[in-house]
């Protein structure tokens, strides 16, 4: 029996739970990002309650660009408190602030809910996202009527322009920036399978034709091998 095989939208660490997972199992995992990310110069930090992180990649353009004062300190207010969308980017952004006073599921519309309940019901405060200059801004749209958000554009993601070629069993897709990527040049093989981290790039992967897709219980790389595993190559 051949081994199965799997490609993902990312660039594969050394301490990949994605990859540790599915080769325990026995599959052959191939991970590459579908994106050019470079820094943008950002010149101050707006003053913001929150400070929140929707990704890995933000927490590590934000603290390696921050502009500092002559102390070597940021210029943040000290009542602000930090965000992150879900355990993993928390874990990302605690090394450098501490204590990450909330953090999400990982899914903006329960990431939403559950950030309101905590701190909807006060005075509004000023969320500050530092991201990527595009986004879906899901998260910024949920909480907009309840508080001000502020998009601080920290560093650029374009879609590389020769995306290569998979003929995996398994496709996984982990933004719908990277769905768009690889579909603009490849179709579907007949027998490929598709899954989606989530509902934006679910709604991508719908959009650009795709028959049948399957999206993570959880958007972790945990979530993303087990829906991996409950399929048949």
């Amino acid at each position: 029996m051949a081994t199965p095989s799997v490609f993902i939208s990312r660039d594969i660490s050394t301490t990949s739970p994605f990859a540790a997972r599915l080769q325990e199992a026995g599959w052959q995992v191939e991970g590459h990002s579908l994106i050019r990310l470079s820094p943008l110069p950002f010149r101050a930090i707006p003053a913001a309650d929150f400070i929140f992180f929707t990704s890995r990649n933000a927490v590590r353009f934000f603290f390696d660009n921050a502009p500092k004062r002559p102390d070597g300190n940021m210029d943040i207010l000290p009542y602000t408190r930090w965000a992150a969308i879900g355990p993993a980017t928390a874990k990302a952004l605690s090394p450098f602030v501490g204590t990450v006073d909330f953090t999400g599921t990982g899914d903006p519309a329960t990431t939403a809910a559950a950030f309101r309940i905590n701190y909807g019901q006060q005075e509004r405060k000023t969320i500050l996202f530092p991201a990527a200059r595009h986004i879906r801004q899901s998260l910024i749209a949920l909480l907009s009527d309840d508080f001000t958000c502020v998009h601080l554009e920290i560093y650029d993601n374009r879609p590389v322009t020769d995306p290569p070629f998979s003929a995996a069993d398994v496709l996984v897709f982990t933004s719908p920036m990277n769905a768009r990527a690889y579909f603009s040049r490849h179709t579907l093989l007949q027998n490929q399978r598709v899954v989606a981290i989530g509902r934006s790039t679910e709604a991508t992967l719908t959009e650009l034709g795709l028959p049948e897709i399957h999206t993570a219980a959880e958007p972790t790389e945990s979530g993303l091998a087990e829906a991996v595993l409950g399929l048949q190559p």
